[in-house]
């Protein structure tokens, strides 16, 4: 790949959904680098920048799809090994990259108990909004 400095990055929790990603790549004549992220072990396929609009929409919503897929087969692999004793939230960084942050099991399920899965997914998006664009403006304004 020529230049890897502005790259777009897909990352993937299971060698299945990875592979599937890279079939599109390569369908599509795309380029790219696999690399092995350190502290989670996560597939990252990196990509040149320099994709056309309507094809970057296409990947993001393919990758959007296959993240889901993904985080399932996280979900069900971690079940089956650790039954029930360990649980994760998806996080969706800025850049397209995305991390896992491990749960008290017991924890999350006293807040799914009151809050659905997209209620519960739309408060950690604004946290991590938050955490990436602080604002320190007040939360209540006197007009």
């Amino acid at each position: 790949m020529s230049d890897m400095n502005e790259v777009l990055e897909y990352l993937f929790f299971t060698r299945e959904m990875a592979d599937e990603f890279v079939a599109k790549l390569t369908h599509r004549g795309l380029e790219y680098v696999e690399e092995i992220e350190p502290v989670q072990e996560a597939i990252v396929l990196k990509i040149a920048e320099g994709v056309d609009d309507d094809l970057w929409d296409e990947l993001d919503d393919y990758y959007d799809e296959l993240s889901a897929k993904d985080q399932a087969l996280v979900e069900e692999a971690t079940e089956d090994e650790a039954a029930h004793s360990a649980a994760g939230v998806y996080l969706q960084l800025e850049g397209g990259k995305q991390t896992l942050a491990q749960v008290d099991p017991d924890m999350m399920s006293r807040i799914l108990s009151v809050l659905s899965m997209d209620e519960f997914n739309q408060f950690v998006d604004v946290i991590v909004r938050s955490v990436e664009n602080p604002d320190d403006s007040a939360i209540c304004k006197v007009n």
